[in-house]
């Protein structure tokens, strides 16, 4: 699963595991340039970042109650 999480800039390798949505392969990306580029829900120092994650991941559980879709031109999050 593809989820879009919170990391402290500059050490991506580690997010927060609460911060995890799903998001989908296609528009992944823009969703996470999109929510980084207005600070969306962000501490300074954070960014928003894209990981590829498995069931054994507890952040997948997670992502599955979480997600953001585009939506006719904007970005959705549901919760």
């Amino acid at each position: 699963m593809l989820i879009a999480a919170k990391a402290a800039a500059g050490a991506e390798f580690m997010y927060s595991t609460k911060s995890a949505h799903k998001v989908s392969k296609a528009s992944g990306q823009r969703i996470v340039d999109a929510l980084n580029r207005i600070g969306f829900d962000l501490k300074p120092g954070e960014v928003w970042h894209l990981y590829n994650v498995s069931e054994y991941d507890n952040a997948y559980y997670i992502a599955e109650s979480q997600q953001f879709k585009v939506y006719k031109g904007s970005i959705r999050r549901y919760a």
